[in-house]
C-alpha cells in the first residue's frame, strides 16, 4: 500500500547513514540530491568512477544541478582506507596508559582517505550534519568489508557527517549496516513521477518512517526538488 505526503520527515537532523539502491540509472542519482540538497547543513558529493570514465549523461552532475565546488570525482583506489599509515602512526605514538577507546577512535580516523578526512575538516562544529553523498557505492566493494564499512560509518556520524551511500545494483545484507534502507524501483528519471520509494529500515529520526512505500511525486522534498530540472530532460 502506498503511503501518502506524511511519510516525510525533515531530513537529516542528525547524522545517520541512508543506504539508496535499485536498478542501474541516473534517477538513484537525482532522488539522493534532492534529500541532500534540503539537507540544512549542505552536502558534499562524491562520483565514484575509473579515470578517464564518463558519468551518465542525464545525471545531476552532467547537468549542473551540483555546484561544481562540491563535487569530487574519485577514482576508488582514491577512497580506500589506509591500513598501513594509521598502524604506523598507532604504533609511533602509543603510550602504556593510553585509553583503549579513544585509541580505537583515533586509529579508525587515521585509516580514512584523505578526501574524507578533509570532508570532516571543513564541517563547521556544531553546525548540522554534513550529508556525504557517495554516488555509485557499488564501485567500492573490493576496497570494504562489512566491518570496515561498520567502522567508517560510526566514525563519520561521530564527527557530525551523515553517510548516503548510492548503489545502483542488488546488494548485499550488508545494506543493514546503515540506519536507513531504501529501495527504489524504477531508474528512468522521465518517469521519476510515479516511481516508488520502498523504506526497508529507518532509524527513529530518519526522513521517511519503516515499512513505507512512496511515490516520489507524493514526497515534498524529492517533488519541489526534480519537477523543474527532469522535466526539462531531453
Amino acid at each position: 500500500m502506498l503511503s501518502d505526503r506524511n511519510s516525510e520527515r525533515r531530513p537529516f537532523e542528525h547524522p545517520t547513514g541512508v543506504f539508496l539502491y535499485g536498478p542501474p540509472g541516473a534517477l538513484l542519482d537525482w532522488v539522493a540530491w534532492a534529500f541532500a540538497a534540503a539537507a540544512p547543513g549542505g552536502y558534499h558529493w562524491t562520483e565514484v568512477r575509473p579515470r578517464g570514465q564518463s558519468g551518465d549523461p542525464l545525471g545531476p552532475v552532467a547537468r549542473g544541478v551540483i555546484p561544481e565546488a562540491l563535487v569530487g570525482l574519485r577514482d576508488p583506489q582514491d577512497l580506500a582506507l589506509n591500513h598501513a599509515a594509521a598502524n604506523a602512526a598507532i604504533t609511533a605514538g602509543i603510550r602504556p596508559d593510553e585509553h583503549r577507546p579513544a585509541l580505537d577512535q583515533l586509529s579508525e580516523f587515521l585509516r580514512l582517505p584523505d578526501p574524507t578526512r578533509a570532508l570532516i575538516a571543513s564541517r563547521r562544529a556544531g553546525s548540522p550534519p554534513l550529508v556525504a553523498v557517495v554516488s555509485n557505492g557499488h564501485r567500492l566493494l573490493p576496497l570494504y568489508t562489512e566491518t570496515t564499512v561498520r567502522a567508517t560509518l560510526q566514525t563519520l556520524t561521530s564527527h557530525g557527517i551523515a553517510v548516503f551511500d548510492v548503489f545502483p545494483e542488488v546488494p548485499t545484507e550488508a545494506r543493514f549496516v546503515f540506519a536507513n534502507v531504501w529501495r527504489l524501483n524504477a531508474w528512468d528519471p522521465h518517469g521519476w513521477r510515479k516511481a516508488v520509494l520502498e523504506v526497508e529500515r529507518a532509524d527513529p529520526a530518519g526522513p521517511i518512517p519503516a515499512g513505507r512505500k512512496v511515490r516520489l511525486e507524493d514526497l515534498p522534498t524529492v517533488a519541489a526538488a526534480l519537477g523543474k530540472p527532469l522535466d526539462a530532460l531531453p
